[in-house]
């Protein structure tokens, strides 16, 4: 009996939780909203007018009725699958000019060259970079310095030359494999200013008592520019044909060429056995004494 109270108690909540969820949907709950901002919410009458309700279905405007596409009789549809006459098949078709395009980034323009190396200035001084890197024959990347020989023609990588019988080969790519085996990525001088730039600069270089420059030149791997001490460098090295002047590297041996295993069904001799070693001569001299 003590728990009856707490029952109803529980009766009623319930009741009244549920007569404030569903009443406003019934329409028992007809009072304004209350907002904490001080906004009424008026409900609007969505009916149509009398004149409209009284209007007849064709009685609508002209701006509502939709329009039809009207098709100039001399114009010709294309499609892509099929032809459509336009009616007026005695003209013959004509091609016009494209339209220039607006502006220059809409051409499929070449793009453009890479511009010319600074030289260096006076105040350049020989520094020793560590771990250079051969990025073509005759350009080099150390230290953030980017670095091209100066008095030489670098050959780019994606240069090809044509061999003795009309082939092509990638003496590019040769080059710069040839000038990374040189340096094996040794400590180089180059004249270079004391912060590295961030455009290319032109400036001499050394491995030891040898200029980088006139090593590619000497041995065929780079162009002398007219005019310098190196161009009679690089004559006799194109005498020779030697480097990009030359043939081609040797490739290596075709599959044909290289010789096959034997295949047998037969068990594989077994190999000889490995003489064993003299034996070791015991001296025949004698003990000595037993010491008193």
């Amino acid at each position: 009996m003590r728990q009856l109270p707490l029952y109803v108690l529980t009766v009623l909540v319930a009741l009244g939780l549920v007569y404030a969820f569903v009443a406003p949907f019934n329409g028992g709950l007809d009072m304004p909203a209350i907002s904490s901002q001080g906004v009424d919410v008026t409900p609007e009458n969505f009916e149509l007018p009398d004149e409209m309700k009284n209007a007849a279905p064709d009685d609508t405007p002209e701006a509502a009725q939709p329009q039809a596409r009207v098709t100039s009789p001399e114009a010709r549809q294309v499609d892509p699958d099929g032809f459509s006459p336009s009616g007026n098949e005695s003209v013959p078709l004509e091609r016009v000019e494209p339209r220039q395009p607006l502006s220059e980034m809409g051409q499929a323009l070449p793009p453009a060259p890479p511009p010319p190396p600074t030289p260096v200035d006076n105040t350049a001084k020989p520094v020793l970079l560590y771990r250079p890197v051969a990025t073509a024959a005759g350009t080099i990347e150390a230290s953030g310095y980017k670095i091209a020989l100066d008095g030489i023609e670098a050959v780019p990588p994606e240069e090809t030359c044509n061999a003795e019988g009309g082939a092509t080969w990638p003496c590019g790519m040769a080059a710069r494999t040839a000038f990374r085996n040189w340096l094996r990525s040794r400590a180089v001088e180059c004249t270079v200013p004391g912060q590295p730039p961030d455009e290319l600069i032109a400036t001499e270089c050394k491995l030891g008592g040898t200029d980088l420059a006139e090593w590619l030149v000497q041995n065929g791997w780079a162009r002398a520019k007219d005019g310098t001490p190196m161009a009679e460098t690089m004559k006799r090295a194109e005498e020779a044909k030697l480097g990009i002047f030359g043939s081609p590297p040797l490739a290596l041996p075709a599959t044909g060429d290289l010789p096959l295993p034997s295949f047998s069904d037969a068990p594989p001799a077994p190999p000889e056995p490995i003489p064993a070693p003299p034996p070791l001569a015991v001296p025949n001299a004698p003990f000595p004494p037993r010491p008193q």
